[in-house]
């Protein structure tokens, strides 16, 4: 018998999001990385950042990032202009925040997410600079993970571009 454990839910309150619209020639894909902060109050450490993150890729079936991103299921839910991604927990979704009108259309229309996640806790004061090298370096050194999913059925219908009668 396997039992999956989800990370607590104070560890998920330092994960970081970042997301965006990458446009390739077989048309748009949202993009949604994770990560976590360095570590910041007692007893974390980067090796328990690693840990949870490593127990959030097996939640979601991440696949190493030199095979092609498996599909993981629909795992997103939009409500209201909120965001939310499932990672396994019967009670809790985690929100995803600032995502913004595009990435939400786009996912909103049944468009693929493409999940990437790092082990590693992301760089203080980021640009994309900075993440785009933190990445590089994570595929390198084999601590990234992806995988594809979409908005689940019933939250496609939630969200609205525009109000009635307008």
């Amino acid at each position: 018998m396997t039992t999956q454990v989800s990370p607590s839910l104070g560890f998920l309150s330092g994960l970081t999001y970042s997301h965006g619209i990458h446009h390739a020639d077989t048309g748009p894909v949202a993009r949604l990385l994770l990560t976590h902060e360095p570590p910041r109050r007692a007893g974390e450490t980067v090796e328990w950042i690693e840990a949870g993150m490593r127990a959030l890729s097996f939640c979601w079936g991440l696949s190493p990032i030199e095979e092609e991103p498996r599909y993981i299921g629909s795992r997103i839910s939009l409500h209201h202009g909120i965001a939310r991604l499932d990672y396994g927990d019967a009670w809790w979704e985690l929100r995803i925040p600032g995502t913004g009108k595009e990435w939400q259309e786009h996912v909103a229309a049944g468009g693929p997410v493409r999940l990437t996640l790092s082990f590693e806790p992301t760089p203080v004061g980021r640009t994309q600079e900075d993440l785009s090298r933190f990445i590089e370096a994570g595929i390198q050194a084999g601590t990234v993970r992806w995988g594809t999913t979409r908005a689940r059925p019933r939250s496609r219908l939630d969200v609205r571009t525009s109000r009635p009668g307008a």
